[in-house]
């Protein structure tokens, strides 16, 4: 029902309308705040002292050395770990590598370019023989040529040989013969000598490479030495049917070109010596805090001692307390940076300034939980006698890591929750040095709270027992189970009913903390909730029963703005509850001075009849301030509070001025509006309009004689353009929209409280005026057959 225009409203308003007569800013205007407050509310100094708190209690503390005692001394006292360590075995880790380094064999190659080089020669040589055979006899010298030989080839022929290879006219078929038993011998392969195999060959063999990826282990008697070559060549050579003198000839020739093949390969033999030491993998030793390294009265051994230093060199070369605070302090400053700004871009500053101190505040509670749970945890895993609870492990799942999360998800929104969710799991997986399960099970778990609470609702604070109970416990032991599932190995069946069972405490615990911790945190934050509001909305509350026996009008006409505000708020999507609370109390301050407000004069003169206009306004204006202070008494929230200031805004008493214009001259006096007006401010958040609307409204229509539905959208209609125009619902962001809808309620609202009845028959009520009414009467839409 769109029947709001807004036809008459003005854009540009007078520079004079808002202003005290010397100038000053409006009363709806704020006055800065000393300097002391603003230090003390300034987000910069919040975030200093939170991650100041976290960064200490996060930070690791370095241990005491151990005491220095020398061998033989007798122990004063216990000297026991004091934390758990996890110690690097040197000496077993280097004899490991040693053992893995022995094991390599040793690796040789073979060339296979040594036979042909072989050949190559043999072929060179006889080559020269025969061209030397070409020359004429008077210039060929036998000597000569031996020397020749010998220098060209190496070879040191007996003349006797020589002889023999000079009569064979240096064949081809001889040098083809020596090249084929050569290449026979030389297959198996050719080492030097046998003795340079120094490194267990013999015993153990070794590999031998005869190019990329052909290699295999190989016997040391399945190679010859040099003497073995020479010596297999001439038993073969004896095998082939040629003259004694040509297979005395290739023997030598055979001792003159015969050349090993094998040699040891060194860099190859390293480098497989050092992946060897690689994958062997560092030994490590573990020592439980608490262990006894040497009793008192005991006396201390060289083997004691030796473990004392390598705790007292571990202590030493763990990072120190200063630098790892540092480091704490740079990373959690810059996730609180960051939430600071994505905080105040989300919300108004001072919302975010509250859920920004509250987030810090939840924090560090929720660490110092974290840090108790694990002292409690590490003390009954070693006292307790079972078996299936000594893992410590296994505690780490009963820890209330969704407390926090359970806190905010019912106190403020979904967004605000999951942010929330998302620190506390950073905060969990810090706390566990990068412990990622339990990460994952800590938002996991605040997950399932956002949606548990969302599910049973804020009405009442046992819906967090709820949700913690039927919906984070479920989630905690699904997860349990997932990880059970998904691990290297099951877990035996006690243990998996353990980790269950603490999943299920954890749950539990966090829910009941919350739950006990949420009247106190609705406190100390300003946090009004559902059941906060169920409480003071309690008609028997011994304020509402003063209000209806002292004040019965304005205790009525609150019931009634309560009921216009309540259904306007479910229409633009306001705090439904908040908006009723807040208009039942809107008036209380005029139990003080009941008899002066029109409402409550039925048995009373007009008492404003002996005031100047100017007196009557102030004893009108005073009903908020009076409120104001009766609600801090009564401890109301501070949401309640703002609207009982608000609710008038900083309006025009306009039937008083008007009537001080009418009394005095505007010539011996100047009647300014400044002295009308209420003291504000102008309501700052939707909820306070809305009642402020709703209460102008409601006092309007009782105005009317005969309030019809075009009477009421009249009424409507000025009182919204009235507050426009004087700028009352500047600063609470209500749309055009809003407004409408706003509009459309209360008409529907205040139609149905007014609504027609048929005539009683038998009955005249109205008496003499009842045949006035029948001249009269025009077709009113409220009779039971409207005119038509």
């Amino acid at each position: 029902m769109d029947f709001i225009s807004f036809k008459n409203i003005k854009l540009f308003k007078g520079t004079g309308a808002q202003k005290k007569k010397n100038g000053s800013p409006p009363p709806a205007s704020k006055e800065k705040a000393p300097l002391w407050k603003q230090i003390v509310e300034n987000p910069i100094l919040h975030l200093v002292i939170f991650v100041f708190f976290l960064s200490y209690f996060l930070s690791y503390v370095p241990s005491k050395m151990l005491p220095r005692i020398e061998v033989g001394e007798i122990a004063s006292a216990d000297v026991v770990s004091p934390r758990d360590l996890t110690i690097e075995d040197t000496e077993t880790t280097a004899n490991r590598r040693a053992e893995a380094e022995e094991s390599v064999l040793p690796v040789y190659t073979f060339d296979e370019n040594a036979f042909l080089n072989t050949e190559e020669r043999i072929r060179q040589f006889f080559a020269f023989g025969q061209e030397w055979l070409k020359r004429p006899a008077a210039s060929r010298s036998t000597a000569e040529l031996q020397k020749d030989i010998a220098e060209k080839f190496g070879a040191d022929i007996p003349a006797r040989e020589l002889e023999t290879l000079l009569r064979a006219g240096f064949s081809p078929e001889l040098a083809e013969t020596l090249i084929s038993l050569i290449g026979k011998i030389s297959s198996p392969g050719i080492i030097v000598s046998k003795n340079l195999f120094i490194r267990k060959e013999p015993e153990r063999g070794f590999i031998l490479m005869r190019g990329p990826g052909n290699e295999k282990l190989t016997k040391v008697d399945e190679i010859l030495e040099i003497k073995e070559s020479r010596e297999k060549f001439a038993a073969e050579a004896e095998k082939i049917e040629l003259p004694p003198r040509q297979k005395s000839l290739l023997r030598s020739l055979a001792d003159a070109f015969i050349t090993p093949n094998i040699t040891y390969n060194k860099v190859e033999t390293e480098v497989r010596k050092e992946r060897a030491r690689a994958r062997v993998d560092t030994v490590f030793y573990r020592i439980k805090k608490g262990k006894v390294i040497i009793r008192k009265g005991d006396e201390a051994t060289a083997e004691t001692l030796k473990l004392v230093a390598v705790i007292n060199q571990h202590l030493r070369e763990e990072r120190g307390w200063l630098r790892n605070f540092a480091g704490t302090w740079l990373l959690f400053a810059l996730i609180f940076l960051t939430l600071w700004y994505y905080l105040k871009s989300l919300l108004k500053f001072r919302a975010a300034q509250k859920i920004f101190l509250m987030m810090g505040v939840t924090l560090i509670l929720s660490l110092l939980s974290y840090k108790l749970s694990n002292f409690l945890a590490a003390v009954f895993s070693k006292e307790t006698t079972l078996s299936f609870l000594t893992d410590i492990e296994a505690y780490k799942y009963a820890f209330p890591c969704q407390l926090g999360v359970i806190l905010f998800a019912f106190l403020t929104t979904n967004t605000i929750s999951l942010i929330f969710a998302i620190l506390n799991s950073l905060l969990v997986g810090y706390f566990f040095q990068g412990h990622f399960s339990l990460m994952l099970y800590s938002f996991i778990g605040g997950l399932a709270a956002i949606y548990g609470i969302k599910y049973y609702q804020r009405q009442k604070r046992t819906s967090a027992l709820r949700a913690g109970l039927f919906v984070v416990a479920p989630v905690n032991i699904f997860l349990i189970l997932t990880y059970e599932l998904i691990g290297e190995r099951l877990s035996g069946m006690d243990v998996i009913a353990t980790k269950v069972g603490m999943g299920l405490i954890g749950g539990i615990l966090s829910a009941s903390i919350a739950f006990l911790l949420l009247p106190v945190i609705e406190l100390v934050f300003g946090f009004v909730t559902q059941t906060k509001l169920l409480e003071l909305s309690n008609s028997e509350l011994p304020i509402f029963r003063q209000m209806a026996m002292e004040a019965p009008g304005s205790y009525h006409h609150s019931l009634i703005v309560a009921t216009l505000a309540e259904k306007a708020a479910e229409e633009i999507g306001l705090d439904s509850m908040l908006v009723k609370t807040g208009a039942l109390y809107h008036d209380i301050g005029k139990v003080k001075r009941p008899e002066y407000f029109i409402e409550n004069m039925a048995r009373n003169p007009d008492l404003h009849k002996d005031l100047t206009p100017s007196m009557s306004t102030l004893v009108i204006i005073n009903h908020v301030k009076e409120g104001v202070e009766m609600a801090k008494k009564l401890k109301l929230p501070r949401k309640i509070k703002d609207i009982i200031a608000q609710h008038h805004g900083s309006s025009l008493v306009r039937y008083f001025y008007e009537k001080a214009k009418e009394k005095y001259d505007p010539d011996m006096q100047t009647i300014g509006e400044e002295s009308y007006r209420y003291p504000g401010p102008s309501p700052l958040s939707k909820e306070a309009a809305l009642i402020m609307l709703a209460d102008s409204v409601e006092a309007a229509s009782r105005s009317l004689k005969s309030p019809t539905r075009e009477s009421l959208k009249r009424v409507i209609t000025e009182i919204f353009e009235s507050y426009l125009q004087d700028g009352q619902l500047d600063a609470c962001d209500f749309s055009l929209r809003e407004l409408r809808s706003v509009a459309a309620a209360f008409h529907s609202a205040l139609y149905a409280i007014y609504h027609p009845r048929v005539e009683y028959p038998g009955f005249d009520f109205e008496m003499k005026k009842k045949k006035k009414a029948a001249n009269s009467k025009k077709g009113n839409d409220r009779s039971p057959k409207p005119s038509t």
